[in-house]
C-alpha cells in the first residue's frame, strides 16, 4: 500500500531522515520507533505531504505521490493526526468530525451545502464516530473544552471519518495515562479490524509492540532494525540506541517492554 523508496531529507546540513525505505502492507499496523531525533515525524510529514523528500520517492498505492500536495494526498485516502493535538477547538465536538468527513468528500466548496442537508449518509457516520469515540454524551461541546484525553480519542475519530484507508497516527499516546493507553489499544484494533491500515509512530513500548504486526526501527535517521515485535526487542542495535552500548543487556530489554 505505502511504499518509501530511498528517501532522503535535510534540513540543511542535518540529515533528519537519511536513505529510508519503508513498506506497509494493507491491513497491517506497522510501530515505527526510535529515540528522539530519530526522525519519525520527519516520515510522517513526508508520507502526508507537509515536507518534500530532499531526494527519493513515496508511492501510494502503486502511485508516486512525491511531488503531490498534502490536500491531493488526502483525497487519495491518507490521514493523519498530529503529536500536539489540531482539533478546531471553538467547534463541537460533533462539528469536528462532520467538517472533516465533507472535505473529504467534497472540498471547502460542498461543505455549506452538505452541513444544511436535512439527512445524509455523513451524518450517520458522524453519528457512529462518536459512539466510536465515546463522545455522544458531548457531541455539542466545543472541542478545546475536552478533556485531554477525550481531544485525543476526537482527533483519532476524526481522522478516522474520513474514510482513508492510511492512518497515520503521531504519538497518539502522548500526554495519556495507563487507562487510556489500553483505551487506546483497543480503538487502533477496532480500526484495523475495519480494514484500515495504520502506520503508528510511539513512544509508549508497550502499546507499540503490543499492537503492531510489525516494528521499525530509527536511529540518527536512518533504519536500524525491523521485524516482528520480539525479534526487534532482542536486537542489539536497538537496545544500544535506547540506553547506550554499554548498557546492561537486560536493562535495556526492560526499557523495550516497559
Amino acid at each position: 500500500m505505502l511504499e518509501l523508496h530511498n528517501v532522503v531529507r535535510h534540513f540543511g546540513g542535518i540529515k533528519a531522515v537519511d536513505g529510508i525505505d519503508l513498506t506497509v502492507q494493507s491491513g497491517e499496523i506497522v510501530g515505527l520507533i526510535g529515540p528522539n531525533g530519530s526522525g519519525k515525524s520527519t516520515i510522517v510529514n513526508l508520507i502526508a505531504g507537509l515536507y518534500r523528500p530532499t531526494s527519493g520517492r513515496v508511492v501510494y498505492l502503486q502511485e508516486d505521490i512525491t511531488e503531490l500536495a498534502p490536500h491531493e494526498r488526502t483525497s487519495r485516502g491518507i490521514a493523519r493526526t498530529f503529536q500536539n493535538i489540531r482539533l478546531f477547538s471553538a467547534l463541537s465536538v460533533w462539528q469536528n468530525l462532520w467538517a472533516a468527513r465533507v472535505v473529504r468528500e467534497s472540498g471547502w466548496a460542498g461543505l455549506r451545502q452538505r452541513w444544511f442537508a436535512p439527512e445524509s449518509k455523513g451524518r450517520e457516520q458522524a453519528e457512529a464516530m462518536l459512539e466510536f469515540c465515546g463522545l455522544q454524551h458531548k457531541r455539542d461541546m466545543l472541542a478545546g473544552n475536552l478533556a485531554f484525553g477525550e481531544q485525543r480519542r476526537l482527533e483519532l475519530a476524526r481522522a478516522a471519518i474520513s474514510g482513508a484507508p492510511l492512518l497515520l497516527l503521531d504519538e497518539p499516546a502522548a500526554g495519556m495515562n495507563a487507562e487510556e493507553i489500553d483505551d487506546l489499544d483497543q480503538r487502533i484494533r477496532t480500526l484495523r479490524a475495519q480494514g484500515r491500515t495504520i502506520l503508528l509512530i510511539e513512544h509508549h513500548m508497550e502499546l507499540v509492540m503490543g499492537v503492531s504486526d510489525r516494528v521499525v526501527v530509527l536511529n540518527f535517521g536512518r533504519k536500524i532494525a525491523q521485524g516482528m515485535p520480539h525479534e526487534v526487542q532482542q536486537d542489539p542495535q536497538v537496545q544500544a540506541a535506547y540506553l547506550g552500548a554499554d548498557e546492561d543487556d537486560e536493562l535495556a530489554q526492560l526499557a523495550l517492554q516497559a
